[in-house]
């Protein structure tokens, strides 16, 4: 087995066990990874895919939280800002949108670790729930990451955290599916082209990192849980960003 596709194994891995004990994390954990690994077009479509999977899995658990309001207009959002994403990644070449994604997800985490201690709120309406869901499904087409807009938008409408919890796996669902339907429609070459055995292999990582993620849940804390997944995400967002300058010097 090649050395990229086992990295390729072990990135979807740790995204899946970041899903399933944190409820988010698949494409900040692994996104930034896979686009290194592959190119940032493709990489990213794999993402989603993955993406899928994962919060589908958790969202069977959590169908009875869900709240479906909210969800809606934020999964309405999403398919609209996911035309955007996907435009803007397929317009760009490599170097830049690997800068891109790196820069991304850095401001968008930093932003959702920030934003709960600036005291602030604002109105849990449809207005913000479009506004919260078209930023998401823009950065899941184009960054493989559509998780913290909406963890920022949880935190400033104080929106209960396990209901949230609930609510953001099959609105991730539904703008990952957007992501991966519009970027073959903008660009159906870029789809990820790997083996068969590498497809079914990414399909035993992912029940594995999920299963694990179940074990792990039982023994670890969330919060440092969280910790983990957000130095990995902040690792492999500034590896991305390096990855583009140093293509363009």
């Amino acid at each position: 087995m090649e050395p990229v596709v086992v990295l390729i194994f072990f990135a979807v891995f740790l995204g899946a066990l970041s899903q399933r004990v944190t409820g988010m994390g698949f494409g900040l954990v692994s996104g930034p990874f896979l686009v290194l690994l592959l190119d940032p077009f493709s990489g990213v479509i794999l993402v989603n895919i993955c993406g899928i999977v994962a919060s589908f899995s958790v969202f069977v658990r959590t169908f009875a939280e869900v709240a479906w309001p909210p969800f809606r207009h934020l999964a309405l959002g999403a398919v609209i800002g996911a035309v955007a994403g996907a435009l803007l990644s397929s317009s760009m070449p490599t170097p830049p949108l690997q800068i891109l994604i790196g820069a991304l997800i850095i401001v968008s985490l930093i932003s959702s670790l920030t934003l709960g201690k600036l005291g602030r709120s604002i109105p849990a309406n449809f207005g913000t729930r479009m506004t919260a869901g078209l930023v998401s499904g823009a950065m899941s087409a184009a960054a493989g990451a559509g998780g913290p807009a909406v963890s920022a938008y949880a935190v400033l409408t104080n929106w209960e955290q396990r209901s949230f919890a609930a609510t953001l796996q099959p609105f991730l669902v539904v703008g990952n599916v957007s992501a991966v339907v519009m970027k073959v429609v903008v660009d159906g070459g870029a789809w990820p082209h790997l083996d068969v055995g590498v497809w079914i292999g990414l399909g035993i990582v992912l029940v594995a990192g999920l299963a694990g993620g179940d074990w792990l849940a039982r023994h670890i804390d969330v919060a440092i849980a969280r910790i983990g997944m957000l130095v990995l995400a902040f690792g492999g967002g500034i590896a991305a960003l390096v990855k583009g300058l140093q293509a363009l010097v």
